[in-house]
């Protein structure tokens, strides 16, 4: 008898779907079949049995302008628990001087003994290289298998030139390692920033026209959280992604774009893979649902992230890059901030904490977008499971209902209708960019390696039972253009 059996549920692996029974005994599944018997046997007829979802893209007690982001690892592994997350990857940080080992061993010692659910991290380095790139063979050694490079974020000490980029690129390639890249033209926002924080007072230096919008036309104080779209619009992403699309193609370095925002963006990243370059990338579900208009409101700078919310337009191309396959992932950035957090900036972007919520919301409104056939439904499941398990060097132990995977499991019922509000949710920030947003189909019940953790809106799990995740290489077949 195994320990537990889901009765008759619709099993969704993004690549087929039928009705099983399936079986979970010592933390993995056993047996897919028909009649299987359990100790605990869960009637799942109606619902959809799916993968847990992996979040790849979080900020947990990440500082930022002054604050410190809304959840840790317990409070945000629980959360995503909650909206049937099971896997979720953070972020190292090194201090000046350090290699990759000191980060790391930092980060894991907040996780540990905190983390809800099972965790990993991709190593990330600012301006800073050679240490860190001397310590890739550890981090492999390790299960550090992506490495987070920035093409913006100079001030922060974070952004590469193009030389230490195509540096990182080459080392990472021989290493075995995915390059994960934060893609705007830092050079240009803090051109367009310093114009619009100081008025006219930096003119063009050769006396052409403004690019784009004329970001200098109005002093900072009289557009609000508006300035924030001005000094980082569509083309600054844009550029840097063809930029990058190049550098891949030269150093071979297969490379996955985080957060892409903007339909043109996702536009460019399938123009540079149409000539060769192995680029993969994600979106999130605040640039595929929501857009600029909410910077006109009250409280406007609550929308606040970088890259900030585009025109209403811009996210159809977004969803059609998903279902082209030039974006691969959906993840959620979640940096959530309290309202108190967000009111330190006092009209000052350049003192406004960045980040919006969302690991908890991934999945539904993920699969919302299939249901509603902005996708289709498979091209969801497989955004939230097993892609991002197969680039992240996880699968099929994640995002796979194979007999020997994690039982790492979510049960969905697609036909209770839903209502995102802040008071319903469990993350950190005491409000969400989707307030008042409907729709039909939500987790009921979230299973983490056999063990139910969340059932029926209740929390069943604890602090500390989530493990570190040691991960191989990305498995690319199928990813990248011929």
């Amino acid at each position: 008898m195994f320990d537990l059996v889901f009765k008759d549920a619709q099993l969704r692996d993004g690549f087929q779907t039928f009705v099983a029974d399936l079986a979970v005994a010592g933390g993995t599944i056993a047996a897919i079949g028909t009649g299987l018997a359990g100790r605990r046997e869960i009637r799942a007829a109606g619902k959809w049995l799916l993968p847990g979802f992996l979040d790849v893209h979080t900020h947990l007690s990440l500082p930022f302008a002054g604050a410190v982001s809304a959840d840790d690892f317990f409070t945000g592994s629980r959360a995503g628990a909650f909206g049937g997350v099971t896997t979720l990857i953070d972020f190292t940080a090194q201090r000046p001087g350090e290699g990759l080992r000191e980060g790391f061993e930092r980060r894991l010692a907040e996780a540990r003994g905190r983390a809800a659910i099972d965790f990993s991290f991709h190593a990330c380095i600012g301006r800073e290289i050679d240490r860190p790139l001397a310590d890739l063979a550890w981090a492999v050694e390790t299960g550090l298998t992506s490495l987070k490079v920035f093409m913006a974020y100079s001030r922060a000490g974070l952004m590469q030139d193009d030389a230490g980029l195509f540096k990182v690129m080459e080392h990472c390639r021989k290493a075995g390692v995915l390059v994960t890249v934060h893609a705007e033209n830092g050079g240009l926002i803090d051109f367009l920033t310093d114009r619009l924080l100081g008025g006219t007072t930096r003119p063009n230096p050769r006396g052409e026209p403004p690019l784009g919008e004329r970001a200098d036309a109005l002093p900072a104080s009289s557009l609000g959280i508006g300035a924030l779209p001005l000094t980082r619009p569509v083309y600054t992403e844009v550029e840097a992604i063809s930029r990058l699309g190049h550098l891949a193609r030269a150093t071979g370095a297969a490379t996955y774009i985080v957060h892409v925002s903007s339909g043109d963006g996702a536009t460019a990243l399938a123009t540079a893979r149409r000539h060769g370059a192995p680029l993969l990338g994600e979106t999130c579900p605040q640039y595929l649902y929501l857009n600029d208009a909410a910077f006109g409101g009250e409280r406007g700078h609550d929308f606040s992230c970088c890259p900030p919310l585009r025109a209403a337009g811009q996210a159809a191309g977004l969803w059609a890059a998903l279902q082209a396959g030039d974006l691969q992932v959906v993840a959620t950035d979640h940096c959530p901030f309290r309202r108190a957090d967000k009111d330190r900036w006092e009209g000052d972007i350049t003192r406004l904490p960045m980040g919006l919520p969302g690991i908890e919301t991934l999945g539904p409104l993920t699969l919302w977008g299939g249901l509603n056939r902005h996708i289709p439904l498979d091209t969801a499941i497989r955004a939230l499971t097993a892609h991002p398990a197969r680039l992240f060097g996880l699968y099929p132990r994640k995002g796979s209902l194979q007999p020997g995977a994690d039982a790492d499991l979510v049960l969905f019922d697609p036909d209770r209708s839903a209502e995102l509000t802040a008071a319903a949710l469990h993350m950190g920030s005491d409000y969400s960019p989707y307030e008042g947003l409907r729709g039909a189909g939500w987790p009921v019940m979230t299973v983490s390696r056999g063990e139910i953790i969340v059932e029926n809106g209740r929390w069943l799990g604890e602090a500390g039972r989530g493990q570190f995740l040691a991960r191989g290489s990305a498995q690319l077949d199928g990813f990248l253009p011929d």
